[in-house]
């Protein structure tokens, strides 16, 4: 039967005037110090969101303190940021068709016109140097956003128990359904196909987030992601990567360490987590982990 919930459809208006009543996440403000590598571990101790970088074939990391950048996908990459120096929280990172998409808080160095407390919906085109203001702008704390391949217009965007939907590129959105969802995920081949992992599991909406069902064979996970063959990825809550194969069936790959923040699959299928451990790589759905970056100990 098709998901239903307690919490009713509500107007996108309501929503914004609940964002601006709920208070921050904790530990969200970057504190600057004159170290700019503390401040670089600091921000990188919340990690909101990986993506490919299109320009160095390297990773894109969306942390609480800005867009920073590893230029390879190795040990020794070199890591530098935050991108232009715009230390804002970058929640509900997401990269499609050549854009950036991201909600948050500004930081101590973010332009004026990324306004006060939420950031809305910002986009960039140049790869974080610069961003424009899309939706919402000082309203909504979006913490996921998911956008399909296959048809970028079309936005999803996950807030408070509510999944949201614009097909303008955010001009314009639905009332939303309530879902209890972690994470969000637009087929990459489907624009009307979402993806929401909760608690009992993930849900699956053929008609454009306009209802869900739970899917019965899929794994409890917490992170959701879809390779090159549209085949899905999990990290799954006792500490394991869990994956689809080509059948369409689960099966369970390697450990990665504590809780896991970000997950993200580059074009050659690798699949990079941010953990416990810091930031990680696998070819093997976790049998083997190679490091990419690794955060210094506090003394």
């Amino acid at each position: 039967m098709p998901f239903t919930t307690a919490v009713p459809r509500r107007r996108l208006a309501a929503f914004a005037a609940l964002a601006l009543t709920v208070p921050l996440l904790a530990g969200c403000a970057l504190i600057r110090s004159e170290d700019p590598d503390h401040d670089t571990q600091v921000a990188l101790e919340h990690i909101h969101g990986l993506a490919s970088d299109p320009e160095t074939g390297g990773l894109l990391i969306a942390s609480h303190g800005g867009i920073y950048r590893l230029d390879a996908l190795t040990p020794s990459a070199e890591l530098t940021g935050p991108v232009a120096g715009n230390d804002f929280d970058g929640m509900g990172f997401t990269a499609v068709a050549g854009s950036l998409y991201a909600s948050g808080h500004p930081g101590p160095n973010s332009p004026e016109h990324f306004g006060a407390q939420n950031l809305g919906l910002i986009r960039s085109d140049d790869n974080a140097r610069t961003w424009t203001n899309i939706a919402f702008t000082g309203e909504a704390d979006f913490h996921d956003l998911a956008l399909s391949e296959s048809d970028p217009s079309r936005i999803y965007a996950n807030n408070y128990g509510i999944v949201y939907r614009s097909d303008d590129g955010g001009r314009t959105w639905n009332d939303g359904v309530g879902v209890d969802a972690r994470d969000i995920l637009a087929d990459p081949n489907d624009s009307d196909t979402v993806y929401a992992t909760a608690p009992e599991g993930v849900y699956v909406s053929h008609d454009g987030a306009e209802t869900f069902e739970l899917d019965e064979g899929a794994p409890r996970m917490m992170l959701i992601a879809a390779n090159s063959l549209g085949l899905l990825v999990g990290t799954s809550f006792d500490g394991t990567l869990v994956y689809q194969l080509p059948s369409g069936e689960w099966t369970t790959g390697g450990e990665y360490t504590g809780g896991v923040q970000a997950l993200t699959i580059t074009p050659g299928d690798e699949i990079v987590i941010a953990d416990q451990r810091g930031i990680s790589l696998t070819s093997d759905f976790g049998v083997t982990w190679e490091p990419l970056f690794r955060p210094e100990p506090h003394v």
